[in-house]
């Protein structure tokens, strides 16, 4: 009995630092490029991302960073780091997932005359899918955005992702 709690003890301590890595690809959109008519979004852009996380009961807690490609009607590329939490719905092979993420624009670039935005914070919320190791996640984030000359304070986005994750 004294080696079936030890070994279960050892098996818990090793997973408790496990950390895992996640690279992800998609695109971007801007939130007001929804087409009603044809129920699509328009106006793509690229978007990368490299995520840490590390399991904690039902919830995985980490950092991540993001590059958030230029739109069209928008035309500014942010670079936004951030702390993330995803709770697992249901910890099997199959996981789907609430993700909620909070940060820091770290980097803001617009090729708009005499406009110089400076990104000040960042937020999402969405939801995703972990099968095996690969992952899909969809996240409506709102980026706070001062000294836009065209008037408005938040980038809002919707992202479409696919990962993977390497360890």
């Amino acid at each position: 009995m004294k080696k079936e709690i030890l070994g279960l003890f050892l098996l818990g301590a090793s997973s408790v630092f496990a950390l895992d890595a996640h690279a992800r690809f998609g695109a971007i959109t801007n939130a007001s490029s929804y087409n009603k008519e044809e129920k699509t979004f328009e106006n793509y852009a690229p978007t990368v991302s490299l995520e840490l996380t590390q399991t904690l009961l039902l919830a995985d807690v980490g950092v991540g960073i993001a590059y958030n490609g230029k739109t069209s009607g928008t035309d500014i590329e942010t670079i936004p780091a951030y702390g993330l939490v995803k709770v697992n719905l249901f910890p099997i092979a199959i996981k789907p997932y609430l993700v909620g993420k909070v940060g820091k624009v770290l980097y803001t670039r617009d090729n708009v005359s005499r406009s110089n935005p400076d990104g000040d914070y960042f937020y999402g919320a969405g939801v995703g899918m972990d099968i095996f190791s690969l992952q899909g996640e969809v996240l409506y984030s709102v980026t706070k955005i001062d000294g836009d000359r065209r008037g408005n304070d938040d980038l809002k986005q919707v992202s479409f992702t696919l990962g993977y994750n390497f360890f």
